[in-house]
């Protein structure tokens, strides 16, 4: 008697196919994860030098930097990132004041678009983009910068810590960072959650 020779893939063989493709597909998404994480990082890196850079030009022009110590909320990290933005893009004067339409200056933000903007509607974060025309507009916008994590550059001048200059940076993937709301007597301890800030050195100048 002859017998067929039936081609195929058993149960077992499918299973391990499926095993290595789940496998492949664990690794892909695990690297993928990893190298967001790494571009969010250099984009807050890059991003905070680029804000640096305008406050060292505002000064140099304006003779200051923004002053969040007149803001009546100054303790409201969003009321400080929206008079940051509100200045370096010529609504306001450095103390705060409206600036008129036909005498505001130029933007000191190298480029609008490398940056991304958020608002607070009824306590939920919410992206927006402006036009040239809402940017140059009669009315100062209620935006301020956020980092790659959607939280606002934190910014504070002169900074309350005792320390010369401004103070600026991004609290990281945590959304986290230590407050100092008084000037330090000596270097403070750094916390955990202060690892993953950029620049690495604040808030606190460890």
């Amino acid at each position: 008697m002859r017998t067929r020779n039936r081609s195929g893939f058993t149960l077992i063989e499918l299973l391990i196919v499926i095993v290595i493709i789940g496998i492949l597909v664990s690794m892909s998404i695990a690297g993928f994860g990893w190298w967001a994480e790494t571009q969010d990082k250099k984009t807050a890196q890059s991003q905070v030098e680029a804000l640096q850079l305008a406050l060292e030009q505002y000064k140099s022009e304006l003779g200051g930097f923004p002053k969040t110590d007149l803001l009546a909320n100054s303790d409201d990290e969003e009321a400080r990132a929206i008079l940051l933005f509100r200045c370096l893009t010529g609504f306001l004067d450095r103390f705060g004041e409206d600036v008129d339409v036909d005498r505001r200056g130029k933007s000191f933000l190298p480029n609008k678009d490398n940056f991304v903007l958020g608002s607070r509607e009824e306590g939920d974060l919410r992206l927006v983009t402006l036009s040239l025309e809402q940017m140059r507009g009669a009315q100062a916008p209620e935006v301020f910068l956020v980092d790659p994590w959607n939280n606002p550059y934190v910014y504070e001048f002169p900074r309350r810590d005792g320390h010369k200059g401004f103070l600026l940076f991004s609290k990281g993937p945590d959304g986290q960072a230590s407050e100092f709301d008084s000037e330090l007597t000596q270097t403070p301890k750094k916390e955990d959650m202060d690892i993953d800030n950029f620049p690495p050195s604040e808030p606190g100048k460890w």
